[in-house]
Formats: structure tokens, C-alpha cells, sequence
């Protein structure tokens, strides 16, 4: 009698322990919300860390941010959500993605307003805060070894001279690889076959497939590779940090560029905080500081300070770049590229 009295009591404790724990009849028992800003920032190290700071200064909300290529935001929110509660960073085409897969909250920030159309989804998916273009960025000593110009064609990456010279995104991890191939498509007419035709010929010359776009580039300043598809704004600021044999070069048949985006995100714990995030970097305060941080990207607002070395984008010959379509042959692309093209011991 006893043994069952003492179990009796336990039962009724753990029941009162459970009941304070637990949410009372009626309550909101949705995801906890947080006074955090939790960033996912598909950006460089040095631009993430000083812009989320700069925000947090800004506006007193605690923030943090995970440094993350396009394609690795994509395979977390794939299996986590509620991890971030925006995402910072990464071409547009990637937040459509995203937002296709459920994943994206959309938010037609007051500030949006101000921006181009090109650089605003007229249904808040996502906004563009800052542009840059795919260009050659290539150590010109090492060339020189080569008996080599700095390339300005696509064709021009294909001389045997390059074999194992060229570093180039894989498309899976980085934005960057993907806007190569979709650059090249576009050029091709919409043309898969051809597109990956061109990569197979463009093998043999590359070196690695890099992780990040910043990779390649920091390769070729080290002379590791002689050439490196690079964003033209990485170039220039591996250029300005020291690596002064880079050159950076554009194709002169045209090339890609980037919107790079920020959207919110599903079951975010900081709603409020990333809405706050998105009005703000879309403000003429936040873009200002790009020529400081800097990035060497444009920003998107026209009446935002340009940097003096950031390359003028609208020098550049660029294609007519279809994000939707760019988004919706993404999966088909990548699959194309790591089936035909890429093998598993150049991926790095």
C-alpha cells in the first residue's frame, strides 16, 4: 500500500512539474520568438561581420550572422527551418528558389519603393541592395609565363595554354558558378547542350571547383591558377588588399550580373527584427557604407555613395538576365553540370 501511495504521489508531482512547463489552455504555441537577429549572410567574411554590426548599432537589436554561400542557404533551410530569420545576401534567383520551396515570408518594405525595377520583386520576395557582374579576374605575371593576354571572351578561356589554370564556383555551393552557366546559356541561345558542351571543353583547363566565389579569386592572386571566373567586385578588392598582379577583365560578348538580395524567412523567431533589417539596408544610411566596408559591389539606390574603385556597372556589356528563368533551370543545371562536367576530385 505504501510502495503504491509513493507512486501515486510522484505521478501527481510530475504532473504539477508538466503543468507549470507547458503552454496554459488557449495560449499562442508557436515557435518562441527572439530578440535576436539571426542573419544567414552570403557575403564576404569581412562585409557580413561589419554590416551586421552596423545594424545592430543602428538600431540596438543583438545580431549575429553564419557566412554561407547561396547554395549552402538553400541545403540548411532545406532541412532546418527556423534557424535564421533573414537572409542576407546571394542572387536574387536564389531567394525566388527559396521562396518557391516554401521557405521565404514576403515583405514589401516601405524603402523598396526607391529602388529600380530590376532590383525589386513586385511581389516582396526579395529586394536588391547591391549589383555586381561576372568578369576574368587573371594574375597577369602568370599569364605572362604563358604567352597570354588577360582573356576578354569566353572562348578565350578555352586555350590549351590554361590547362589546369582556371578556377571557377562549383554551381552546387556557390552563386557565382551557377551565373557562369546560366551567363553561358543565355549566350547559347537557351541552349543546354551547348551550355554544357562548353563546360566539358572548359574542364580540362580548370584547376578546382571552388567552395565560394571568393576562392578562386584569392587563387589567382597567389598564382595558383592563371585565371579565375571571379565577381568583378571581389577582384578588385583582392587587388586593393594586396594581390596587385590581378587584373580583372570582361567578355566582350557579355556577361552575367548579380542582384544581390535579402528576403525573410519562414519561421523566423525575429519577425519584426528582420523586417527591420530589410528596411534598413535598403536605406541610403546603410548602402553609404559600402565604399567604407568595403565591398567594391554597387549599390543599388542612385544617390548612395560609390566607392572610387568600385567598377562601374553600367560600362559593363551584360546579357538580358532572366532571374525566373534563372532560378527555374537551376536544379536541371546543376544536375547537368555534376553528371557531364565536374569530377568529384576537382571540387574543393
Amino acid at each position: 500500500m505504501r510502495t503504491k501511495i509513493a507512486a501515486l504521489m510522484a505521478a501527481c508531482s510530475l504532473a504539477v512539474t508538466m503543468s507549470a512547463c507547458s503552454a496554459p489552455e488557449g495560449a499562442n504555441t508557436e515557435a518562441p520568438t527572439s530578440q535576436e537577429l539571426n542573419i544567414a549572410c552570403s557575403q564576404q567574411e569581412d562585409f557580413c561581420q561589419k554590416i551586421t554590426a552596423a545594424f545592430e548599432a543602428a538600431t540596438g537589436i543583438k545580431s549575429t550572422y553564419v557566412r554561407l554561400g547561396a547554395g549552402e542557404v538553400l541545403a540548411r533551410l532545406q532541412t532546418s527551418t527556423g534557424e535564421f530569420d533573414v537572409w542576407s545576401g546571394g542572387q536574387a534567383e536564389n531567394h525566388l528558389k527559396a521562396n518557391d520551396r516554401g521557405f521565404v515570408v514576403p515583405y514589401i518594405s516601405t524603402n523598396a519603393g526607391k529602388l529600380d525595377a530590376q532590383y525589386n520583386d513586385a511581389k516582396g520576395i526579395w529586394s536588391g541592395f547591391y549589383t555586381d557582374s561576372v568578369g576574368f579576374c587573371s594574375n597577369t605575371k602568370e599569364l605572362a609565363k604563358l604567352g597570354l593576354d588577360a582573356p576578354t571572351s569566353w572562348d578565350d578561356l578555352l586555350a590549351p595554354q590554361l590547362k589546369g589554370q582556371v578556377s571557377m564556383a562549383h554551381p552546387a555551393t556557390a552563386g557565382l558558378g551557377y551565373m557562369a552557366l546560366f551567363t553561358i546559356n543565355t549566350l547559347k541561345g537557351g541552349d543546354q547542350a551547348a551550355t554544357i558542351d562548353y563546360f566539358k571543353k572548359l574542364n580540362t583547363n580548370v584547376m578546382q571547383y571552388s567552395k565560394s566565389a571568393a576562392t578562386g579569386t584569392e587563387m589567382a592572386g597567389r598564382g595558383e591558377v592563371a585565371v579565375s571566373i571571379a565577381f568583378d567586385s571581389d577582384c578588385v578588392k583582392a587587388n586593393k588588399a594586396g594581390m596587385s598582379d590581378l587584373k580583372l577583365t570582361y567578355p566582350a560578348e557579355g556577361t552575367g550580373y548579380e542582384v544581390g538580395a535579402v528576403s525573410i524567412l519562414k519561421d523566423a523567431r525575429n519577425e519584426d527584427g528582420a523586417k527591420k533589417y530589410m528596411d534598413w539596408i535598403l536605406t541610403k544610411q546603410a548602402q553609404d557604407l559600402y565604399s567604407s566596408v568595403p565591398s567594391f559591389a554597387a549599390p543599388t539606390l542612385g544617390d548612395a555613395t560609390l566607392g572610387a574603385d568600385v567598377p562601374p556597372q553600367n560600362t559593363v556589356k551584360k546579357v538580358d538576365w532572366d532571374t525566373r528563368k534563372a532560378a527555374d533551370q537551376r536544379e536541371d543545371f546543376i544536375k547537368a553540370f555534376g553528371d557531364q562536367v565536374a569530377s568529384e576530385t576537382k571540387a574543393q
